[in-house]
């Protein structure tokens, strides 16, 4: 491997290194917000690599070039690849913009479809510091999700819309206090920017699924940031047991959703997911045990 090449080597494989290993850090020491915005650098350029690999194939004969490329892995590296590094920036710009459209098509969709009406903050849950837009909708199934569009505010300037979905199923059959457990963990995904990060990435995974480093990264994230909301659901509320139980009630349902990449409380779908439950139902219950927080005596149902 001639000068050259080192060179261009040097740079990419040490920033992905250097963001891999504060990734790794950020996921057990460092606050959401932080942890979510390294992630979504680290998976930025890891699109980078993986469209310009996949342009390299295509313009190199493809399946030959990817017997070439798995015997030669540094020739993707050379001078001479530059053309086809500039393809891929392009190609991986192009689809991360459009994982950025198809949230707020969906999003907007998914609020004309449903037509969910405003719903009153509950008195016994302290409303957030910012403003999110509460709602519910008609739906058979215990469903709550939450996401972020933007607008165009005064002046032009674009401005976050938060939204809440609550669906009557779910009001009908929890308690108050479930529901308002439910809702905390809701509002702890926000205002953690998971609506904004953690949407975007699990579109970015799903039009993805072919690289298998996106698919775990988002996943490792999903469950990181699902056990931190019930964490601070049972902070705002003092009732872990409550999100336990409204978990509980949700375990033998469906877990899909109308929102692809949509934050929910029940978590992933399918048997993964309901393992998932299970395992946070247990951590719920570990935090009760803890004698840390003291829930109060429910009223009558």
């Amino acid at each position: 491997m001639g000068p050259p090449v080192a060179e261009l080597l040097v740079v990419p494989v040490a920033l992905w290194a250097a963001l891999a290993g504060t990734f790794a850090v950020a996921l057990r020491r460092a606050r959401a917000p932080v942890l979510l915005r390294v992630a979504s650098v680290f998976l930025a350029l890891w699109a980078v690599l993986a469209t310009t690999t996949l342009a390299w194939v295509l313009t190199h004969g493809g399946l030959a070039a990817v017997v070439s490329l798995a015997e030669r892995p540094l020739g993707l590296f050379a001078p001479a690849a530059l053309p086809v590094w500039l393809e891929g920036a392009v190609g991986a710009f192009g689809l991360l913009t459009a994982v950025f459209l198809l949230n707020q098509v969906v999003g907007r969709g998914l609020l004309t479809v449903l037509r969910p009406t405003p719903l009153p903050w509950p008195g016994s849950l302290p409303m957030p510091s910012r403003r999110i837009s509460l709602r519910t909708f008609d739906s058979g199934r215990l469903e709550a999700f939450s996401f972020a569009l933007v607008e165009v505010g005064p002046h032009g300037r674009p401005r976050r819309h938060e939204v809440i979905l609550l669906s009557r199923e779910l009001l009908r059959r929890l308690t108050p206090e479930e529901r308002d457990a439910v809702l905390a963990h809701e509002v702890g995904h926000l205002l953690s920017l998971d609506g904004r990060y953690l949407t975007y990435l699990r579109t970015l995974a799903r039009l993805m699924r072919w690289d298998p480093v996106i698919g775990y990264v988002v996943a490792v994230l999903t469950r990181h940031e699902e056990f931190r909301a019930d964490v601070e659901a049972a902070e705002r509320t003092r009732r872990p047991l409550a999100l336990a139980r409204a978990l509980a009630k949700s375990a033998d349902l469906a877990f899909t959703s109308p929102v692809p990449g949509a934050v929910r409380f029940a978590g992933a779908s399918g048997r993964g997911g309901r393992a998932q439950v299970v395992e946070r139902i247990e951590r719920l219950l570990t935090l009760h045990r803890t004698g840390r927080y003291a829930e109060e005596p429910r009223g009558p149902a």
